[in-house]
């Protein structure tokens, strides 16, 4: 299951941790300060402390129905013996690679049960069919508006019964497809206005897919509201929807990536140019299906909130966090490599615009979120200026919320799946040939 969150994705930072944990026998732990009482009276279904991880301390307690898990963060240089191979067991993708199964823009995969890796790529709006060792099997659907055709192939999913499930982010509809590249139907994905489009409007309005319970029941977002000039940050609306388009529950409005924008005058044009660029250090929202529950991360602290379908709070999740303040020389330095590869009028142009962004306070407490085939909840690591060569470190929670320690993934590779011994992404070479990569997961205490 994906992790939605429309950022660059920033490289992951190591969790620091001060002061050690203690438990006293009255039942409170102390972290770092802070008191976090363990099996308070009156809260039913918490873990049984025999069942405790054997590093890690953490507390479950229940605030007017919430389940509220607070966890200490795993030792630095720690790691969970859970292990990813260090080469790719299959990669599909080759430089000159023929032009019907050249991978170009891909947004997602997915592995099936029998083995065979769907690719929705978005440069071709196909879905490209490959089979457990990387070779190319087949194509289907493709570019157009018609039932089972893609203008922006964004994301594909199993879909319950033996389906596929993939979704246009422009269009704001869903196609179903059997594992022969059968089409079945499409659907538009409509929901409440929220944000800017509740002011504007009552009407229903187009929304993206994001993410899928297990009984089919699908999350959605609206694409937001207006672009302001200065350091902006939109609402977007979520909700969930059926596979007939009915929306069934909101999930309330969330806010997008903090993103700057500037007009600028290009004066042998005698035109203005907005220029907008998302903060490298600034705060977004990250969504994920989590179980039969809903997570939603506001990176500006360490707190995951998980929904019920209905809409309501069902758990928080908390890790002990220190923040850390970036400086006016790392956010130089992070713009500077991030248009290193343009051309001197268009890096100068940037640049100029770059040098007016405001400075965040501190940095994001995390990058992502992810679920696995086995619902544990994988939260990325916001990774320090300088570190974006390294590893991703990752915070694995175990279903209930309770982290269990730190795992690293290749560097260079976006995740799109991670299953039960396997995790599927994409990497890109030095010379941005696009490659689709399935990684052996190995899980041991």
């Amino acid at each position: 299951m994906r992790g939605g969150g429309d950022v660059r994705e920033p490289p992951p930072v190591r969790a620091s941790r001060t002061g050690a944990n203690r438990m006293d026998r009255s039942g409170v732990l102390t972290l770092a300060g802070v008191l976090v009482v363990v099996g308070i009276a009156g809260c039913e279904g918490g873990p049984d402390p025999a069942d405790w991880p054997d590093q890690l301390a953490y507390g479950v307690r229940d605030s007017a129905g919430v389940t509220i898990v607070e966890s200490a963060s795993p030792e630095p240089g720690s790691r969970l013996g859970w292990r990813v191979a260090t080469v790719p067991r299959a990669s599909a993708g080759a430089p000159m690679a023929a032009e019907d199964y050249q991978l170009y823009e891909v947004g997602d995969a997915t592995r099936l049960a029998d083995g065979r890796i769907v690719v929705a790529n978005s440069g071709s709006n196909q879905l490209l069919v490959f089979d457990d060792a990387g070779g190319y099997l087949d194509a289907w659907a493709g570019q157009g508006e018609g039932p089972g055709e893609f203008r922006s192939l964004a994301l594909v999913q199993p879909w319950p019964g033996d389906s596929l499930v993939a979704a246009d982010s422009v269009q704001g509809r869903i196609a179903i497809f059997d594992l022969q590249g059968g089409h079945g139907r499409t659907t538009a994905l409509m929901g409440e206005p929220g944000g800017f489009f509740r002011s504007i409007s009552t009407d229903p309005i187009s929304h993206r897919m994001m993410d899928m319970l297990p009984d089919g029941t699908i999350l959605t977002r609206d694409e937001g509201g207006s672009m302001t000039e200065g350091l902006w940050r939109w609402d977007h609306a979520y909700g969930l929807v059926l596979a007939d388009g009915t929306t069934t529950a909101s999930m309330g409005d969330h806010p997008g990536p903090e993103t700057y924008s500037e007009s600028v005058l290009v004066e042998e044009e005698r035109m203005y140019y907005v220029t907008r660029l998302r903060h490298p250090f600034g705060r977004s929202t990250f969504a994920a299906a989590w179980g039969d529950l809903i997570a939603f991360g506001q990176n500006e602290t360490y707190e995951i909130r998980a929904f019920a379908s209905d809409g309501s709070l069902a758990r928080i999740v908390r890790r002990e966090h220190v923040v850390g303040t970036p400086t006016q020389a790392q956010l130089d330095a992070d713009f500077h490599e991030r248009f290193a590869d343009l051309s001197d009028e268009d890096r100068d142009r940037r640049l100029e615009v770059a040098a007016n962004v405001p400075m965040v306070e501190t940095f994001p407490a995390y990058s992502g979120l992810e679920v696995d085939a086995l619902d544990h909840l994988w939260v990325r690591e916001f990774e320090l200026p300088g570190d974006e060569g390294a590893n991703p470190v990752w915070t694995v929670f175990d279903p209930e919320g309770r982290a269990l320690g730190f795992v690293e993934t290749p560097a260079g590779l976006t995740i799109y799946e991670i299953g039960e011994d396997y995790i599927l992404g994409k990497t890109v070479d030095e010379l941005d040939v696009e490659y689709v990569q399935l990684w052996e997961l190995a899980r041991s205490n």
